[in-house]
C-alpha cells in the first residue's frame, strides 16, 4: 500500500526544484530578450548594420547620433533666433537703456512666426521656458535665444543692431564670439562673458537616410515618425488639423484632406471664427491664417496700427512711411456720437463708453449712466467718487469779532479781549475798554502809560473807497451754431473784468445719413446635385429631400432655377400667383417658390426699430408630382408594388427605358439683405451772447487826520487802523 501510493504521488520535492529552476531560466530570458527588442538599433558607420547593446561584445560609435542630437538642438535655436530677428522691426525694438521684452515659444507659434519644434525623442519643446529676449544696450541690442526640451536646456546671446551691412532694419553683428549679459536698470557688466553656441555638423548614418521628424528640409517634408511624406500628409501627421485650412488644403473634424464642399458641410459649425486657439488665428470664414489677415478679416481697421502693424486707408497691411502718408491727417467722420455700436469722441476717435462721456460730458462729480466721476472729471470709484464730491460742511471762520461770548484775533484764533484788541486794533498810547497799551502797542500798567505817552500826540489813516461802475448788459443774441467745445463764460458782475457772458445749448439734430441693412434667413429649395440612372422615358423625375418624383410632364423641374427677380409671369411649368408681404419670410416647398422682391418700410418712421416686412413673388408647380420608389415603375409608391413578368410589359407601361439625369434638390438656409436710408443724428450746439462796458474802474482815497475827525467819519470815510506820532 506505501509502495504503490508512494510511486503514484513521486517525489515532492524533486517537482518542487524543477518548478524553481524553469522559473529562473524565464527570468533569465526575459532579462536578456527585452533589452534587444526596445534598445534603440544603432548603425555603425564602419560595420554592416552590426546591432550593438549592452551585452554585445561589439563597441558601439553613439558619434552619429550625439551629432544628430546636436545638430537638431542647434537647428531650433536657429530657427527661433531667425525669426526673433525679422520680428523685431524698428517699432518694436526697446527704446530706452536697459528696457527689455520677451517672448516665449508659445507667443511666437501663437503670431505665426515659427512652428512648433520638435527635438531628437519627437518630443515638443517646452513652449513657456523656451523664449527670446531683447535687451536694449547704449548703442545696440542683445538677444537671448533659450530652448528647453525633453533632454537639455541651453542658450546664446547674440549683438544686435543697425550695421552697414543691415539689409533690414537690425541684423546680427559679424565676428562677434561673445556678449555681455545686460540688466535692466544698469551698465553691462563686463566681466560677465558667455560662450556663443556653435552649431555641429550633422553626421546621418551610413545607409544615407536623414533622421528628420516633423520638418520640412532640403525640399522635402517628413513626418512624425521621420518617413518622407507629401506636403499634405505632413500637415495630418505634424498638425493633425481638424476643421482646417492648411496651406491652402481642407481638413474635416477627423483630420482627413477632403475638397472644399465636404470640408464646409462637416465643419460648418465646427470651425472658430475670429477667435485666437490653441495658438492660431482664424479669420471670419474659419479659416487659419496669419495675425496680419485675422486682424484685417475680424476687425477691418483702417488707418490704424493694431500689435504693431499698420493698415492703410483700405484697410491692408502697409509699411509704416505709406501709413503715415495715408493716414496722417484722416478727417473725423462722428465726433461725441454712438454710431454702428461704437462711441466717438470729440476728437473722432472710436473709444469707450466712458472715454466718450470724459470727453464730450466732461462730467465732474457726475453719476453718468452708472459710471462715477471725481472733481477733475476722471472715471474712479464710488468710493473715491464719495470722498471727492461729498460736499464738506464749511467751519465758520471768525477774525476780528466778538460772537457768542468770545474774541477772534485777525488770525481766527479765540483769545482774551486784551490780545483781541492788540491784534485788531493795534493801539498805541490809548486806552480801550479799561486797558492802557504803551507806545509799542503792548498791554501796560497805568503808570507806564502815563510815562510814555504823557507827550504823545498821533495821527490816524482814514480812507474812502469809490467802486467801479458799468453800462448796462446788452439783451443776449439770437442763438448761433458753434463748436460743441465752446465753453460757457459766467463771472461776478462785481468783476471789473467781466464784459463778456455766454451760455450753450446742446441738443439732438439730423446731420445726415447712412445706410442702413436689414437681413432675414429663410428656407429655400435649390438644385445640389444630380446623378444618372436608367428611367422610364415618358416621365421625368426629380429628387427632393431625398424623396423621388415623377412629374406628369416631360418638361423639366429644373426650371425653378430660371425664376429671377424680375419675373413677374408664368415660367415653364411655374405658374406666377402675385406678391405679397410677409413679417417672417415663407418657406419653399416641393411645389411652391418664392423669389425675394424688396422690403416694406411702410409702417416704420424715420429709423425702423425692427425688421421691416418683406415682399415675395409666389410661384406654384403644375407640372404635378407624384412619388415614386424607383425611376423605372412610375406611380409605385411602396417596395411591394407587384412586379411585372416581362420586360415587355415594363417598356408597355413605361414606353422605353432611357439614361436620364436626374437632379437632386435640397432645403438650405439662405439670407436675404435690404437696404434702406436711415438718418443719422448727433449733438449740435448753439451760443448766444451779451456784454457790457466798464465806465470807471473805481479808487480808494486815503486821508491822515486827528483821532475821531467827524467831519471824515461822517462824510463816508473810515479808519484804516494805521496811525502815526504827529
Amino acid at each position: 500500500m506505501y509502495t504503490e501510493e508512494y510511486e503514484k504521488k513521486g517525489f515532492p520535492l524533486l517537482g518542487l526544484i524543477i518548478k524553481i529552476l524553469i522559473i529562473v531560466f524565464l527570468i533569465l530570458f526575459l532579462i536578456w530578450f527585452i533589452p534587444k527588442i526596445i534598445s534603440p538599433v544603432v548603425k555603425n558607420n564602419n560595420s554592416n548594420n552590426t546591432k550593438c547593446n549592452n551585452n554585445s561584445s561589439v563597441k558601439c560609435d553613439t558619434k552619429g547620433i550625439d551629432a544628430l542630437t546636436s545638430q537638431i538642438f542647434s537647428d531650433n535655436i536657429e530657427k527661433m533666433k531667425d525669426a526673433a530677428i525679422s520680428y523685431y522691426t524698428t517699432d518694436r525694438l526697446p527704446k530706452n537703456v536697459g528696457d527689455s521684452d520677451t517672448m516665449t515659444l508659445s507667443d511666437m507659434i501663437g503670431k505665426k512666426l515659427i512652428v512648433a519644434l520638435i527635438d531628437k525623442n519627437n518630443k515638443a519643446c517646452d513652449v513657456e521656458k523656451s523664449y527670446v529676449k531683447i535687451s536694449k544696450l547704449d548703442d545696440e541690442y542683445i538677444l537671448k535665444v533659450n530652448i528647453k526640451d525633453s533632454e537639455r536646456e541651453d542658450y546664446i546671446l547674440v549683438h544686435l543692431g543697425c550695421y552697414s551691412y543691415c539689409k533690414s532694419d537690425i541684423c546680427e553683428k559679424k565676428n562677434s564670439d561673445s556678449v555681455d549679459v545686460p540688466t535692466k536698470g544698469s551698465k553691462v557688466n563686463p566681466t560677465v562673458t558667455i560662450k556663443k553656441y556653435t552649431p555641429v555638423t550633422p553626421v546621418y548614418p551610413s545607409d544615407g537616410e536623414d533622421t528628420f521628424k516633423c520638418v520640412y528640409k532640403n525640399g522635402k517634408y517628413y513626418d512624425k515618425h521621420g518617413y518622407k511624406t507629401s506636403e499634405v500628409e505632413y500637415i495630418q501627421s505634424c498638425m493633425t488639423p481638424r476643421c482646417e485650412n492648411v496651406y491652402g488644403y481642407y481638413f474635416d473634424s477627423n483630420g482627413r484632406n477632403v475638397t472644399k464642399y465636404a470640408f464646409e458641410k462637416d465643419c460648418k459649425s465646427e470651425r472658430p471664427k475670429c477667435q485666437y486657439k490653441n495658438g492660431n488665428y482664424y479669420d471670419r470664414t474659419g479659416n487659419r491664417v496669419s495675425e496680419v489677415d485675422y486682424i484685417i478679416s475680424c476687425q477691418s481697421p483702417k488707418c490704424e496700427k493694431v500689435n504693431g502693424y499698420y493698415f492703410g486707408k483700405t484697410g491692408k497691411h502697409v509699411s509704416k512711411p505709406t501709413y503715415e502718408k495715408e493716414c496722417k491727417t484722416p478727417t473725423p467722420t462722428y465726433k461725441c456720437v454712438y454710431k454702428n455700436g461704437k462711441y466717438y469722441d470729440k476728437n473722432g476717435n472710436n473709444v469707450s463708453e466712458v472715454d466718450y462721456i470724459i470727453s464730450c460730458q466732461s462730467p465732474k462729480c457726475e453719476k453718468v449712466n452708472g459710471y462715477y466721476f471725481g472733481k477733475t472729471g476722471k472715471h474712479v470709484s464710488k468710493s473715491t467718487y464719495e470722498k471727492e464730491c461729498k460736499t464738506p460742511t464749511p467751519t465758520p471762520t471768525y477774525k476780528c469779532v466778538y460772537k457768542n461770548g468770545k474774541y477772534y484775533d485777525k488770525n481766527g484764533n479765540n483769545v482774551s479781549e486784551v490780545d483781541y484788541i492788540i491784534s485788531c486794533q493795534s493801539p498805541k498810547c490809548e486806552k480801550v475798554n479799561g486797558y492802557y497799551f504803551g507806545k509799542t502797542g503792548k498791554h501796560v500798567s497805568k503808570s507806564t502809560y502815563e510815562k510814555e505817552c504823557k507827550s504823545v500826540e498821533y495821527l490816524y489813516e482814514y480812507k474812502k473807497t469809490t467802486g467801479a461802475s458799468f453800462s448796462a448788459w446788452t439783451s443776449w443774441s439770437d442763438w448761433s451754431k458753434t463748436n460743441c467745445d465752446t465753453s460757457e463764460v459766467n463771472c461776478s458782475d462785481n468783476d471789473t473784468n467781466c464784459l463778456y457772458k455766454l451760455q450753450k445749448l446742446t441738443r439732438k439734430e439730423k446731420i445726415g445719413t447712412y445706410q442702413k441693412t436689414y437681413e432675414k434667413t429663410r428656407n429655400v429649395i435649390r438644385q445640389t446635385g444630380s446623378y444618372t440612372q436608367k428611367s422610364c422615358a415618358k416621365y421625368s423625375y426629380v429628387q427632393i429631400n431625398k424623396t423621388i418624383y415623377a412629374t406628369t410632364t416631360t418638361s423639366s423641374y429644373t426650371v425653378i432655377n430660371n425664376i429671377t427677380y424680375s419675373t413677374r409671369s408664368s415660367s415653364g411649368n411655374w405658374s406666377y400667383n402675385g406678391r405679397a408681404s410677409y413679417s417672417n419670410p415663407p418657406r419653399d416647398t416641393n411645389t411652391t417658390h418664392y423669389k425675394f422682391a424688396g422690403a416694406d418700410y411702410s409702417y416704420c418712421g424715420d429709423t425702423c426699430t425692427t425688421l421691416p416686412n418683406y415682399y415675395y413673388d409666389s410661384y406654384t408647380y403644375t407640372g404635378g408630382l407624384k412619388q415614386v420608389g424607383s425611376t423605372t415603375v412610375p406611380g409605385s409608391t411602396s417596395s411591394s408594388t407587384s412586379v411585372v413578368s416581362s420586360e415587355v410589359s415594363y417598356q408597355s407601361s413605361c414606353g422605353e427605358f432611357v439614361t436620364k439625369t436626374i437632379p437632386i434638390y435640397g432645403t438650405i438656409q439662405v439670407s436675404e439683405k435690404a437696404k434702406r436710408t436711415e438718418p443719422l443724428y448727433g449733438d449740435v450746439c448753439y451760443q448766444s451772447t451779451k456784454t457790457r462796458k466798464l465806465l470807471d474802474k473805481g479808487s480808494t482815497k486815503t486821508k491822515w487826520s486827528s483821532y475821531n475827525d467827524t467831519s471824515l467819519l461822517n462824510n463816508g470815510w473810515t479808519y484804516t487802523g494805521k496811525k502815526k506820532i504827529k
